[in-house]
This record gives structure tokens, sequence and C-alpha cells, in this order.
């Protein structure tokens, strides 16, 4: 088989449903991975190639048989997407040790066991390229996403480690997006939950799909939009600054929170 075999995951919707397309419009043969065997069977008769493989990253040993059943059944994959992941709004507080953990274990410890699992095929193979999809969130703390914030620290962390370790048998690409309207707002308005400024840079799942699949030919920490990535520089480069400006940005769009809901009552 000549086509990139690409093992996708989270590919049953959203983000992950749009990278999977884009990946058979460019010739690739993607191995769709997620919870919902259902959808990823309908996206197989949808895109009339490709292979299933229903999965809980959150699993080891559902994660152990998914890589064991693509070698044999491939012989390879080239190309690793981690991108199963979610998030949930709330303060630090009022989120969950339950949450906490379900988003480490997923978010982050998901992309570890896929990675560990078909890291040695890759050396053996001569190649390979990861790509983990992060988030702004894990360039920099968000107020009411400690818990997604955290995982997605971890995850770049992760990413950055591997491609020091591997590299450059092993390329790592880690694609950081700003807010996507995905399924990640369950219906909520983006601009109930961030400042003005932040939420005026939502992104499309095709953009976001878009620039992860560019990622696979050159490899790179990528920060979308290019407003994001003017912050994320100005962040490394005069992090006080940046906090401050930040922190200001928050309690002004709070403020404003606090008043429209007195409104409302």
């Amino acid at each position: 088989m000549k086509q990139r075999i690409i093992l996708l995951t989270g590919a049953s919707s959203g983000i992950g449903e749009e990278i999977a397309r884009q990946l058979v419009r460019r010739g690739d043969f993607p191995l769709l991975v997620a919870r919902n065997a259902k959808k990823l069977m309908a996206l197989k008769r949808e895109f009339g190639q490709g292979d299933v493989f229903p999965c809980d990253v959150t699993s080891q040993k559902a994660v152990n048989q998914v890589i064991h059943k693509a070698i044999a059944r491939y012989g390879r994959v080239d190309v690793l997407i981690n991108n199963a992941g979610f998030g949930h709004f709330g303060g630090a507080l009022h989120t969950s040790m339950t949450d906490y953990a379900t988003m480490a274990e997923t978010n982050y410890l998901g992309a570890v066991r896929l990675t560990k699992e078909i890291l040695p095929h890759m050396l053996r193979q001569g190649s390979g390229r990861i790509i983990n999809m992060a988030s702004v969130a894990g360039l920099t703390g968000i107020p009411n996403l400690s818990a997604y914030c955290a995982s997605k620290f971890a995850l770049i962390g992760f990413s950055e480690a591997l491609k020091l370790e591997f590299s450059p048998r092993i390329q790592v690409g880690v694609l950081c997006p700003g807010p996507v309207q995905s399924p990640f707002f369950r219906g909520e308005d983006p601009y109930r939950l961030f400042p003005e400024l932040i939420a005026g840079q939502l992104l499309d799942v095709q953009t976001v799909a878009r620039h992860a699949v560019k990622l696979i030919d050159h490899p790179r920490v990528k920060v979308i939009p290019r407003g994001m990535s003017w912050a994320m520089r100005m962040r490394h480069l005069a992090p006080g600054i940046y906090l401050w400006a930040m922190k200001k940005l928050y309690d002004t769009y709070e403020k404003k929170q606090h008043t429209y809901q007195g409104h409302e009552a």
C-alpha cells in the first residue's frame, strides 16, 4: 500500500471527523479510532476507504489491541494523530477531581498510551510522524479551564521531550488552536465563556483540520489563529506584562458577566 497510513484518534466528530475527511481527499488511508463504532462505520462508508478501530484511549488494554491489529493488518503506521480530547468549563474550586482526572486520562495520557505503543513500530520502520492536537490552553493558563489547561500543558511538554529524544527519525508536530466552534462548547455561546477579544478569534473545524493535516508534512509547534500566535509570542518575551494584561481582560469580562446575569434576574 503506497498511501500513507494515518491513525487518527477522536475521529468520530468535530475536528477529528474533519481531519479524516481531509486526509481522504489528500489520498491518505485513515485508521479511524474513537469510542463511537457506529459513527466510525458511517464515516468509512462515506469515504469509501479507511478502516475502523473502536477504542477508548483511557484503556491501556484497548489501546494495545488497536495498535496490534493495525500493525498486523497493514504492516505499518506512518503517522499518528493524537486528537482525542474534551474539556469542561468551571472554576478551579468548582471542578471536581473526577473531571481533573478524566481530562488528564484522555487529553494527555491517552496520547501517551498511543504513542508508547506505536513508537517501537515506527522506530523499527526507521521513520514516523506524530501530530498532537493541543491548544493555546496548553501554552497559557485560562480562567475556568484549569483542568483542561493542565492536561494540554502536559501534552505539549511530552511532545517536546519526544522531539528531543527521537528526532530526526520521529518527527513531532503540535497544533495549538484558540477556541474552536465544535462540540467542545456543548451549544454554549462562546461570548458567554470568553472575553470578546478571545471569542472573536473563534475558528471553524475546517480551518483547524487543514492546519493539522499540513503539520504532517512540516511538523512543528503551530499556534492559530495569527492573533493568538502573537499573544503567545508576547507571553514568551514579556510574561509579566502578558499576565497583567490577561488579568485585566478577564476581570473586565467577569464584571460584565455579573452585570449581564443581574439584568437577566
